[in-house]
């Protein structure tokens, strides 16, 4: 049989155009896309267990070989023996149905079952395993002041599980403190950012961060670098225990230091002023002790030690002497 010149190009043309559309179907993410095959959709929660059925496959179907695939094989019926990839996997020998006990997020993929060598199923079988959230990234230190601090943090989301609905921040004060000290801190949204509010200056302090959704809660995220809160001015006071006259130019003081909760920073000592009790003079004079375990000090000239706070960490000791 003879073909016109014109006929042989129209065949080369329609040969190459065919070509052309499976190449650009197996470049498609999923093998068998271009063939339309129907999706039957299975969502499981992780830890549960989820039987998948293969599609147009029953009891009465006449089986000589079988194999359940992801994108590798993970079971597989032959010489009438069902063989599984892994111990998780159940490969039922009635209806071959594939059990995943326990399903894992990791499980969530595309399966395909295969019957008798057919190149393609009768459906595919998109199974959605939903877990806990992932673990927040280590939560940074954006600012803090002796009494709050701002933390952001990164988390992604998978767009396919249950989405996050809020965070849980937990504090831990020192270095080796117990995570359990402080009551967490839950948020009130998703949004990866939140101020804590009620700390104490001048202290050790790092938190971790818990994501949390419909089916519970994320492992802790790395705990947020050490830092130490802004110090403040002291609210304690020394006590004055002793004060009397050494001799006719000195007396002698001592006092009890301020609860170490009230200092609100690094204690360096005290100062002690004094000033001529008769005399309306601003001459007045100073003593610093830099020694925060000092309780006593001589001091010299009758005088009244007039109390005030300043904001350099010094504690003042002041009382009113009598002659």
């Amino acid at each position: 049989m003879r073909y016109s010149i014109a006929a042989q190009w129209n065949f080369i043309v329609c040969g190459l155009i065919l070509a052309a559309s499976c190449i650009t179907g197996s470049g498609t993410s999923r093998i068998f896309d271009i063939e339309n095959i129907p999706v039957v959709k299975y969502v499981a929660v992780a830890g549960k267990n989820i039987t998948l059925d293969c599609p147009g496959v029953n009891e009465r179907s006449l089986v000589e070989t079988l194999v359940w695939r992801t994108s590798h094989t993970i079971a597989e019926y032959v010489n009438g023996l069902p063989l599984v990839s892994n111990q998780r996997l159940t490969l039922l020998g009635d209806n071959f149905s594939l059990i995943l006990n326990p399903a894992i997020a990791s499980d969530t993929a595309e399966y395909s079952c295969l019957l008798n060598d057919r190149h393609s199923p009768e459906a595919i079988v998109d199974l959605l395993v939903q877990d806990v959230p992932d673990p927040p990234g280590r939560p940074l230190v954006v600012s803090f002041t002796s009494r709050s601090v701002d933390l952001s943090w990164a988390h992604s989301q998978d767009p396919r599980n249950a989405p996050v609905t809020n965070f849980i921040i937990e504090t831990r004060i020192g270095e080796n403190g117990d995570w359990e000290q402080e009551p967490p801190i839950h948020t009130k949204s998703s949004q990866a950012a939140h101020q804590v509010t009620g700390l104490q200056p001048f202290t050790v302090y790092s938190f971790r961060v818990i994501a949390v959704n419909k089916l519970g809660h994320s492992p802790p995220s790395k705990e947020s670098y050490y830092f130490v809160t802004l110090r403040e001015a002291p609210t304690g006071k020394p006590v004055t225990t002793i004060a009397h006259n050494t001799s006719a130019t000195s007396v002698y003081i001592s006092w009890k230091a301020p609860p170490p909760e009230s200092i609100l920073g690094e204690f360096l000592g005290y100062r002690i002023t004094y000033r001529p009790r008769d005399y309306h003079t601003d001459d007045v004079k100073e003593i610093y002790i830099r020694d925060s375990t000092v309780e006593y000090r001589p001091v010299v000239t009758h005088a009244t030690m007039k109390c005030s706070w300043d904001d350099d960490q010094f504690q003042q000791v002041g009382y009113w002497l009598v002659d």
